[in-house]
């Protein structure tokens, strides 16, 4: 199997476990309305709702926004520091809409900080590091790096890695204003559901806390997907 194949073959697999496992969570919806589970779940709601209550008492405090901002700002120096955690941590504390914004302030202090530091001290490894990600690398070298299109979608795509798309963008011509809102916008609606999943994270049988992970596991299927047809689209062109 050539390297075309094989990757196209891994973006499919990986698309199909997405659309699995948000089968799956519908079906686990389905189980969570059962009386008998009900019943169950019952003698536990009134202790997750006062560890709720107490951690938006206590936690959702200004020393807590700015922790939260510091941790995204040393998430550009700590690259396998998970911004999921970041955002439902947010969730959380706060309610949604102060939550989502702190997020949004969050990313963009991120997405600025590694921009910055590519246009000043270049894109230095991480072309290495896109490099193990084979369907974000084979994209951008299908296309021009500075392409907004093409940063849009790396910001869309679930397995693209966020510094290393924001650092190789600081070393092209792209405007930074352009560049923020691009990457802002592409990674909205994961941003969206990792906060509404921290806000409901104390109620895990509703249908709030599990249909985002749903839609993002659909949107990552999709995305992937599409991926996918456009190296088969290009594997034939180059043939031809």
């Amino acid at each position: 199997m050539n390297k075309s194949k094989s990757r196209i073959y891994m973006l499919n697999t990986m698309a199909f476990l997405c659309f699995l496992l948000a089968l799956a969570l519908i079906v686990l919806l389905r189980v969570f309305r059962l009386e008998g589970f009900l019943q169950w779940y019952d003698r536990y709601i009134d202790t997750l709702a006062s560890f709720e209550i107490w951690m938006q008492t206590y936690g959702a405090t200004w020393i807590s926004v700015v922790s939260i901002l510091v941790n995204f700002a040393l998430k550009a120096l700590i690259p396998w520091f998970p911004i999921a955690c970041l955002c439902v941590v947010s969730g959380v504390l706060f309610e949604w809409y102060y939550a989502i914004l702190i997020n949004l302030a969050g990313m963009t202090l991120l997405f600025t900080i590694k921009f910055f530091w590519g246009r000043k001290f270049g894109g230095g490894n991480a072309e290495k590091i896109l490099e193990k990600f084979d369907a974000a690398h084979s994209f951008i070298d299908s296309s021009k790096l500075g392409s907004r299109l093409v940063l849009f979608v790396l910001r869309f795509v679930p397995c693209a890695p966020v510094n290393s798309v924001s650092c190789l963008y600081g070393t092209t011509n792209i405007s930074y204003v352009k560049y923020i809102v691009l990457s802002v916008l592409g990674f909205t609606y994961k941003l969206f559901s990792y906060t509404i999943i921290g806000r409901n994270v104390f109620d895990p049988a509703s249908a709030s806390f599990v249909v985002p992970f749903i839609i993002l596991l659909i949107f990552s299927g999709m995305v992937l997907l599409t991926l996918s047809g456009a190296f088969g689209i290009r594997s034939l062109t180059t043939k031809r």
